[in-house]
């Protein structure tokens, strides 16, 4: 009996060990909520060089878990009564929805608008290239323009990132909680930026089925008046580790 209780404590401890050094908390296996994906803690460079509204700056985070895949019609549907979508199916992403809208939708879930921060960490799922699969474009991991019959295209039907977020480039740009601010990047804290106090447009994030691949890149960073319907805008929701 002894031996036994030594080897489960040792498997435990192991266990707790290998979370610790991925990022991944411990138990997270069994806390992870449907649908979602941890994004581990740490420090990374946020932006892009040469861009008047992407100057690269480090940015620390905590750790946080992600939609998978952006809210589906169907999601939205089930949660709030009503589909404002101008392309229509239950496995697209919801469009056409306001920053309101979406703020509401991951409210009722017990999750929120992921920050611009948490947006950008998610995407580049640990790489620092152009686009989170590299520097060149590849249409494998996006709907654009190119390739998406100017229209948007079931969730997840795209090769993931590195952290299993599926369509972190693409189908419908993403609203984020932050209020845009230009040269935000230039004041920005290091620790868990929340976006500027004030302002009179949100962030989105991700690009969409009509933008063409420069507006497809892990920092490109779009922005409209909160209450603005479009085809191009939908949203993920994200969630802290002690929320």
């Amino acid at each position: 009996m002894m031996k036994k209780v030594l080897v489960k404590s040792a498997f435990a401890s192991w266990a707790a060990i290998f979370c610790l050094m991925s990022g991944t908390p411990v138990g997270a296996e069994l806390q992870t909520p449907p649908g979602m994906v941890w994004i581990p803690e740490g420090e990374f460079v946020m932006g892009l060089a040469g861009a008047s509204n992407k100057t690269p700056h480090k940015v620390t985070l905590d750790g946080f878990f992600m939609d998978r895949h952006e809210v589906t019609q169907s999601e939205f549907v089930k949660a709030r009564g009503a589909n404002p979508s101008r392309f229509i199916g239950d496995n697209l992403p919801v469009d056409q929805v306001t920053w309101y809208e979406a703020r509401a939708y991951c409210a009722k879930m017990g999750k929120r608008l992921p920050t611009e921060a948490e947006w950008e960490k998610g995407a580049r799922g640990g790489t620092a290239t152009t686009y989170f699969w590299g520097d060149s474009m590849d249409p494998a991991y996006t709907w654009l323009d190119d390739n998406a019959d100017d229209r948007t295209h079931p969730v997840a039907t795209k090769k993931a990132n590195a952290y299993g977020l599926h369509d972190m480039a693409g189908n419908v740009w993403e609203w984020v909680g932050d209020w845009y601010q230009k040269k935000y990047y230039e004041v920005s804290p290091v620790n868990n930026p929340l976006g500027p106090g004030e302002g009179t447009e949100r962030g989105l994030r991700g690009g969409s089925w009509y933008s063409g691949k420069r507006h497809q890149t892990s920092a490109t960073r779009y922005w409209s008046e909160p209450n603005i319907r479009n085809s191009n805008f939908g949203f993920r929701c994200a969630q802290g580790a002690t929320e």
